[in-house]
């Protein structure tokens, strides 16, 4: 008799088994994101794209800071980045006199 409460007890909860998502399993204490990327799939090396510190104008020889006023008025088409006020003059761009750049 115990027994078939057992077994009628297991027919019932195995559905409720079966159909449990596999985010809400617990491993060890640790939830398991099923959805996160492995981290060994991961590449060595972090790949960081260049800062851009300095901005320029396709239509001018100056190199200002992001906030002068001068540089706000660029048009984004106009603009050209730079990654340091070495980047800039190597392509011939002079300091801004109103910014200062170094």
């Amino acid at each position: 008799m115990r027994s078939t409460y057992i077994l009628i007890l297991l027919a019932l909860l195995m559905p409720l088994a079966i159909s449990a998502p596999a985010s809400d399993t617990n491993h060890g204490g640790a939830a398991i994101d099923v959805q996160s990327p492995s981290l060994q799939n991961a590449p060595n090396e972090v790949t960081k794209a260049p800062e851009y510190v300095f901005v320029g104008s396709i239509k001018s020889d100056k190199y200002h800071y992001p906030s002068c006023n001068a540089a706000k008025k660029i048009k984004p088409e106009n603009e050209i980045w730079f990654t340091s006020s070495a980047d800039a003059r190597a392509h011939g761009y002079v300091p801004c006199g109103i910014c200062n750049p170094p």
